[in-house]
C-alpha cells in the first residue's frame, strides 16, 4: 500500500512538473516570442487590407501608438480625441503614409447621445474592421480625497465611453464580417489595476474591472465573427503617468501597442509586454497583506506626483 501511495505521489509530481513547464513555455511564447514578430501581414490578411480602424483617445499615448503602428500596416483610421490641434497634426503625419485618416473632435466625458452619434456618422460609409477603445484617465488618492467632479469624470471616461462606443460600433464590425468574410476585432484597453484590489487607486481599478467584465464575454458571444481582446497593461511613459512611473515596469506606448496587436486574434486577455505580465504574475502570488501595503504606498506617492503636476 505504501509503495502504491509513493508511486502515486511520484506520478502526481511528474504531472505537476510537466504542467509547470508547459505554463512557462506558453508564457514565453505569448510574451517573449510573439511580440517580436512582424504583425502587419497577419493583421492585414485577417481583418482586410485597406479596411478601417476606429481608435478613441487617439491623439496621445497608447492611442497614438496604435494609430501609428496600424497606419504602417496600411489600415485607414478614424481618430477620436478631444483636442483638434493634436488630431490634425497626427492626421497630417499619418496621411503621409498613403492612408486615409478621418478625425472626430469630441469630449468623451460627455455621454450624451450627440457625442456617439457623431462618431457613428463618420464610420457609417466605410468598412470598419477594428475598434480600439483606448481613452482613459486615472487618479491616485484615498477614496474620500477624490473630488466629486473627478469621480464623475473618471466613471464617464473609463466606463460609459467604452461601453457605449463598443455598443455603437458592434453592428458595423458585424457588418464587416458579413460583407467581406474577414473577421472583425474589438480591443478594449483595461489595466492590470482591474485585476487586483488596489488601495489608493480603487476607483480606477473598479472602472478597469468593469472593462474586463464587459469585454471577455463578448469574445464568446461573437466568437464566430470577432476577435476580442481585453488588454491589461501596467505603467507606460505617457502624459497621464508623467512623474509617477515605477521604472522597473514602465514601457513606452509603442512597445505596449505592438505587444497588444501581436495578441489580438490569438488571446482573449493579455498584459501585452513581458514586464507587465511578469508584474501580474508576481502580484498574484504575493500575500494580500503585503500586496496591499505595496499598492497603497505606491499609489499615494503617485498621488503626490499628480498633485505636484497640477499645482
Amino acid at each position: 500500500m505504501m509503495l502504491n501511495a509513493l508511486f502515486l505521489l511520484q506520478v502526481l509530481g511528474v504531472i505537476s512538473l510537466i504542467a509547470a513547464a508547459v505554463t512557462v513555455v506558453r508564457w514565453q511564447w505569448q510574451y517573449l516570442w510573439l511580440p517580436h514578430q512582424i504583425q502587419g501581414p497577419r493583421l492585414a490578411k485577417r481583418y482586410g487590407r485597406g479596411s478601417w480602424v476606429l481608435i478613441t483617445g487617439a491623439s496621445d499615448g497608447l492611442g497614438k501608438a496604435f494609430a501609428q503602428e496600424l497606419a504602417q500596416y496600411g489600415f485607414n483610421l478614424i481618430l477620436v480625441s478631444r483636442t483638434q490641434a493634436k488630431l490634425s497634426r497626427l492626421q497630417a503625419e499619418l496621411g503621409d503614409l498613403g492612408i486615409q485618416v478621418r478625425t472626430v473632435c469630441a469630449d468623451l466625458s460627455d455621454t450624451s447621445e450627440h457625442t456617439y452619434s457623431r462618431i457613428a456618422d463618420v464610420a457609417r460609409d466605410i468598412d470598419l474592421s477594428i475598434v480600439i477603445n483606448c481613452v482613459g484617465v486615472t487618479i491616485h488618492r484615498r477614496y474620500a480625497e477624490v473630488p466629486s467632479d473627478t469621480l464623475r469624470h473618471l466613471i464617464s471616461m473609463n466606463v460609459s465611453t467604452t461601453a457605449i462606443v463598443t455598443h455603437t460600433m458592434l453592428p458595423l464590425l458585424l457588418h464587416h464580417t458579413t460583407a467581406t468574410g474577414n473577421r472583425g476585432a474589438l480591443l478594449n484597453v483595461g489595466s492590470i489595476v482591474g485585476r487586483f484590489y488596489w488601495p489608493g487607486t480603487q476607483l480606477y481599478g473598479a472602472c478597469k474591472a468593469f472593462i474586463d467584465h464587459l469585454t471577455v464575454p463578448l469574445a464568446y458571444e461573437y466568437r464566430e465573427q470577432l476577435d476580442v481582446l481585453s488588454f491589461q497593461p501596467t505603467v507606460m511613459a505617457t502624459a497621464m503617468a508623467t512623474g509617477t512611473e515605477p521604472a522597473a515596469i514602465t514601457i513606452t506606448p509603442q512597445m505596449a501597442a505592438h505587444a497588444a496587436l501581436s495578441h489580438i486574434g490569438r488571446y482573449v486577455t493579455s498584459h501585452g509586454h513581458w514586464r507587465h505580465a511578469l508584474a501580474a504574475a508576481l502580484f498574484s502570488v504575493l500575500p494580500s497583506s503585503i500586496r496591499n501595503r505595496i499598492f497603497l504606498s505606491t499609489a499615494l506617492k503617485m498621488g503626490e506626483a499628480e498633485r505636484a503636476k497640477d499645482a
